[in-house]
């Protein structure tokens, strides 16, 4: 599946660039860090794709700065709304991650960790693995940053992992050097890659603008 990342500063903007990445989108990532303000369940009603509601906390690579409570809320408010996914970020508090996984409804949880300045060598990323699966959330994430081409490999390794596990995986490596990765992810049986809408919209180093990554993949003759 090809998702795009949502970021704007209000309902109005997102629903513009939804209209925009509506040809290219499996389903759309609502980047609720990004915005200065929102009302979600008018973004839910609205949306013609299925939904990723994220808060990407500074720590992880995002704009966030909210307290622990208000991130909490805000992904409460996303499956009380039955979103299909919600990113939880592992590196919240225990009592914050186990409340929300106990009241997960019929959304499924995305467990993330991002590593946003290298690639942890294959033993600790397996271990990374292992404690995200450990959760119990529905789908495990794991990014990071490439600073040499064989990191791409390192972080696809864990795909055929997951599949041996049966635990839907996403994983592949930021910047530059990681683009291929967020093609190959797909291809190796990754749940879903991250596409920007254009060249402007992009949400991190390295994301591909959606048009040219469904080209890609269509070529690849992968169902995105």
């Amino acid at each position: 599946m090809l998702c795009v990342s949502i970021m704007a500063k209000n309902n109005e903007g997102a629903r513009q660039k939804m209209a925009k990445a509506r040809p290219y989108a499996d389903l759309y990532e609502l980047r609720l860090d990004a915005f200065r303000e929102f009302d979600l369940p008018d973004l839910v009603r609205e949306s013609q794709r299925p939904l990723i509601v994220t808060y990407r906390s500074k720590k992880e690579g995002g704009l966030g700065g909210a307290p622990y409570k208000i991130r909490l809320q805000y992904l409460r408010e996303a499956i009380s709304w039955g979103v299909e996914y919600v990113d939880l970020e592992y590196s919240l508090p225990l009592e914050y991650k186990a409340s929300l996984l106990a009241s997960r409804g019929q959304s499924k949880i995305i467990i993330s960790k991002h590593f946003r300045n290298a690639t942890p060598p294959r033993a600790n990323l397996k271990q990374w693995f292992h404690k995200l699966v450990s959760t119990g959330a529905d789908v495990v994430k794991i990014v990071t940053k490439a600073s040499q081409p064989s990191d791409n490999l390192k972080v696809l390794e864990l795909i055929p992992l997951a599949q041996q596990m049966g635990v839907p995986i996403i994983a592949f490596c930021m910047g530059e050097l990681g683009k291929i990765s967020r093609i190959a992810s797909v291809l190796m049986g990754g749940l879903l890659t991250f596409a920007s809408i254009d060249e402007t919209g992009v949400s991190t180093l390295g994301q591909i603008p959606a048009p040219q990554m469904k080209k890609v993949l269509d070529l690849l003759r992968v169902q995105s």
